[in-house]
């Protein structure tokens, strides 16, 4: 099994919903995909997604899960919480891929670096950035490059998540059992599952 950390300091920029996000991607591709939540907050509460959802809130349970998954087919993606630098770096260090999403504004560009170096002395092997919130607005992106992303080593940077209302919904409790989200979500969790599986 590979494991997948999208980790950052910061808030806001999309960790769970991006966490979803390639655990459904993974699901429409056939693959077996466990979701690790490990913010302080409350998980939600999910009712037949596609995908395994894991209450794993201390560095024991997530232990746990992990190693009694490691032996299995699939994907193990970890949802790591804002404000747990520590907890963090002992899941960098146990994953194959850190992704650190950088939304579009100064703050979280200027982490996202600092988040990195962090993680990688922290015995991360693959470190990387993942664009996420990307406009769909040519003038509007290209603001965005110049702004915050140019600061980013671009050779560092694995790809981009466009902007999609829908992808909220996956980071909001189920009141009813899971239906087929819209098509650009689910074409969008396709292509961001086929990024990262290129780079595992």
């Amino acid at each position: 099994m590979k494991g997948v950390a999208i980790a950052s300091s910061k808030g806001g920029t999309g960790k769970t919903s991006l966490s979803h996000l390639l655990a459904l991607g993974a699901a429409w591709n056939n693959v077996p995909s466990y979701l690790m939540h490990t913010d302080n907050r409350e998980p939600i509460r999910v009712q037949g997604r596609p995908y395994l959802y894991y209450d794993a809130r201390t560095p024991e349970t997530l232990a746990t899960l992990v190693e009694s998954a490691v032996n299995q087919d699939g994907l193990c993606i970890i949802d790591g919480g804002g404000n747990r630098p520590e907890f963090d770096n002992w899941i960098a260090s146990a994953v194959d891929l850190v992704l650190i999403p950088v939304s579009p504004d100064q703050e979280s560009a200027t982490l996202a670096i600092s988040d990195r170096e962090r993680m990688l002395k922290s015995g991360a092997t693959d470190c990387r950035y993942i664009l996420n919130n990307v406009s769909t607005n040519a003038k509007a992106r290209a603001f965005d490059q110049t702004a915050f992303y140019d600061q980013l080593d671009q050779d560092l940077i694995l790809g981009e998540v466009k902007a999609v209302a829908a992808v909220k919904r996956l980071g909001i409790p189920d009141q009813e059992p899971f239906s087929t989200p819209p098509s650009n979500l689910n074409k969008l969790s396709r292509v961001f599952y086929d990024l990262v599986s290129k780079n595992l």
